[in-house]
């Protein structure tokens, strides 16, 4: 009932507002449980049912997690009369105004903001009238792009290094990377092989199913419980898919430059006990002396700087030298 009396007072006071092409309603109260605002930022949005002023506070704040600041926020109050609507921004919404009855926001949509949006222009790149580029592309020939995005979304997060705010290049960067999946999802679908349906289930359920401490009654006690419980579920997966465990050293991406490589072979060698790193960093003083009793990673960096130099004035490659240790140590390891 006061959806209908929304969309007729809304009809009634702005005749601008057009809500033939859809719009989407949802109880204030089933809004309010969500963490992020499930809903299509594309599409109006009718919130009904908002009977006080905590509920109004707690919308507020989830719906900034979603919509800028300036989003224009309608407010209808059924008074005994006529409705009375009001219209101010999102930041400005007075969520501490008195609530004699149960109101109704109106949101108007946000164009071009919605992930829908995204898949719908790439979709229309690989379609018959589309861009050739994209058209010609497949899993394997993106593999560039995608660690290429990746690479250029680190370097947006590292220019903040110097304590600037770089958030419009970032947003930028994660949207060129959010670009190449999904592109990489639409070949995939046009192959018949999967879609976005099946990307998004499949990390929803798997997050949901390795955290059973936060959706399932599962007790843990400090980060080494959690570690070690997502350690047996990861096991439970791979018996459950009929696969062999997995060697303790396996799962390290192949691509991964060298450094990386050997602080995640590292890390996974000493949870499986295969590895001291204590005993490496006593075996090392004059490194642990370079970097003071107060290590930072200007310092580490410094450290890292001239070793690669040293490198190269011995005619070695530093980046080849660490990935052929890594190699080695992971083979030597696999045999014994």
């Amino acid at each position: 009932m006061q959806e209908i009396s929304a969309l007729l007072a809304l009809a009634r006071v702005d005749s601008a507002i057009n809500l033939s092409d859809g719009y989407q309603c949802i109880n204030a109260h089933q809004l309010a449980r969500q963490y992020y605002p499930q809903v299509a930022l594309s599409l109006p949005l009718l919130i009904t049912g908002i009977d006080s002023a905590i509920l109004a506070q707690q919308l507020k704040i989830l719906l900034r997690k979603a919509y800028p600041d300036d989003h224009a926020v309608t407010r209808i109050d059924y008074l005994i009369d006529n409705p009375k609507i009001t219209t101010s921004s999102l930041h400005e919404f007075d969520d501490q105004a008195s609530f004699a009855l149960p109101i109704t926001l109106y949101l108007p949509p946000l164009p071009l903001a919605d992930f829908s949006a995204l898949q719908a222009i790439v979709a229309h790149l690989r379609a018959p009238e589309g861009c050739p580029w994209d058209r010609a592309q497949t899993l394997q020939s993106m593999r560039h792009d995608l660690l290429s995005e990746c690479t250029e979304v680190l370097e947006a997060i590292d220019a903040e290094a110097n304590g600037t705010d770089n958030s419009d290049h970032i947003a930028e960067e994660l949207g060129d990377l959010c670009m190449v999946a999904v592109l990489l999802v639409q070949i995939a679908g046009e192959a018949k092989r999967f879609q976005m349906a099946d990307v998004v289930h499949a990390i929803v359920t798997k997050l949901i199913r390795r955290h059973p401490h936060v959706f399932g009654d599962t007790i843990i006690d400090g980060v080494g419980s959690l570690l070690a419980n997502w350690d047996a579920i990861k096991a439970q997966e791979k018996a459950a898919k009929g696969q062999a465990p997995a060697h303790p050293l396996e799962g390290i991406p192949a691509h991964l430059p060298a450094l990386e490589k050997a602080r995640q072979l590292q890390a996974k060698a000493a949870k499986a006990g295969l590895l001291d790193r204590a005993a490496l960093v006593q075996n090392a003083p004059a490194l642990v002396e370079w970097l003071g009793a107060s290590p930072t990673e200007a310092r580490l960096g410094d450290l890292l700087w001239h070793l690669s130099a040293i490198a190269h004035e011995v005619g070695l490659n530093a980046e080849d030298a660490l990935r052929s240790y890594v190699v080695n140590y992971r083979a030597v390891d696999s045999k014994q």
